[in-house]
């Protein structure tokens, strides 16, 4: 983990996002236009260091559930259980 809280994300991470939603990190979108916040048309990742502080979002899935969510990278509350802060 980086400094206050930050660390690098990967393809298969755990997430949990501020609305309790959970599941494995599938793709990783960074922004490359201020006008796109969540990275559709931007830059596909396999991981992004949050200290860098871009705009973007992750898409997660829930196999469990069926179910394929995203978030923005600032909505990430945990990341393989660990606290996140962006």
């Amino acid at each position: 983990m980086g400094y206050n809280g930050t660390m690098i994300i990967k393809i298969n991470d755990t997430i949990e996002d501020e609305r309790g939603r959970t599941g494995k990190i599938i793709n990783i979108g960074i922004a490359t236009d201020k006008h796109d916040i969540a990275g559709e048309d931007g830059v596909d990742a396999k991981e992004y260091d949050t200290d860098l502080n871009y705009t973007g979002a992750i898409t997660f899935c829930n196999e469990e559930e069926h179910s394929t969510y995203w978030c923005y990278f600032i909505q990430m509350k945990k990341v393989n259980n660990k606290e996140i802060k962006i």
